[in-house]
């Protein structure tokens, strides 16, 4: 079904023009009284009128749908389960090293042409948090990301220059089919790259890129998701490509289904950051 919503951006403030605007992650941890500066500068809004969120369910045929990386910057593709969908096994690192990463590799190296390298670097676990949770500093464990974003990581090496660079996310539940806060993705050719605010992510001693687009009125952007996503329906999107000719940017969020029951499962999702090296052609 597809549906109208307002969804948040990022709204433009004055003083973004000489402060750069930033978030720096706080995992729980309280700040020391000699530390001054807030948590971010961030300020955001709901679009001014109500945006269509396409549902591709209705659109699949055979459990394909016409969307492609290079294109679009997004994909969803049918795969099997993982083989451990407890949260709790996601606390296991031997579990994450040796059997769920490497199944995240392998849909890359089958999804992506051309790969030299796949560097998994981040993954994280997003649900809506108890309150024993958000006390807890666990940086592997987010709430839902409730704002139009793309995140951006920069961490590929200089001598690697023969060939071409993709920040991707694969994004899947673990407890589907997704009934409360689903994820919706932008066709990344209805992107204007320059309505685009960088923003700092600050986390620790690294700091990384966030962009925020700004809301356009008139319903500019083309945005789909997948009703009652399941734990074998993954979507594949893309942050950031270096290849001349490629869509570069997919942006994303959660959001609320209307009239979602009371008794709904809540929603746990698994989403994992990789750059993926591949041939220049």
């Amino acid at each position: 079904m597809d549906i109208e919503t307002k969804l948040k951006y990022l709204q433009w403030q004055t003083n973004y023009t000489h402060i750069r605007p930033y978030r720096i992650a706080q995992f729980g941890r309280k700040r020391k009284n000699n530390e001054q500066k807030t948590p971010h500068n961030l300020v955001f809004q709901e679009g001014a009128v109500a945006e269509t969120i396409r549902d591709i369910r209705g659109i699949e045929a055979e459990g394909t749908w016409s969307f492609t990386l290079e294109t679009n910057g997004f994909v969803y593709r049918r795969y099997p389960s993982p083989l451990f969908t407890n949260p709790k096994d996601f606390g296991d690192p031997y579990h994450i090293q040796n059997i769920f990463l490497p199944e995240c590799e392998a849909i890359l190296r089958n999804e992506i042409e051309g790969v030299e390298r796949v560097f998994i670097f981040d993954w994280k676990i997003r649900k809506r948090k108890s309150a024993k949770e958000r006390r807890e500093l666990n940086q592997n464990l987010l709430s839902f990301a409730r704002h139009v974003h793309i995140a951006v990581y920069m961490l590929f090496i200089a001598f690697l220059v023969s060939s071409d660079v993709k920040n991707f996310s694969i994004w899947r539940p673990i407890n589907g089919p997704v009934e409360d806060q689903p994820i919706a993705v932008c066709d990344g050719r209805t992107v204007d790259t320059s309505k685009l605010v960088e923003t700092d992510m600050i986390s620790g001693d690294y700091t990384g890129t966030l962009l925020y687009p700004l809301y356009e009125p008139g319903n500019i952007r083309q945005w789909h998701y997948l009703s009652r996503q399941g734990i074998e329906d993954v979507l594949l999107f893309k942050s950031f490509d270096s290849k001349k000719g490629s869509v570069e940017h997919a942006p994303h969020t959660s959001f609320t289904l209307p009239d979602t029951p009371s008794d709904a499962r809540p929603r746990i999702s698994v989403e994992v950051r990789a750059l993926v090296f591949t041939r220049s052609m």
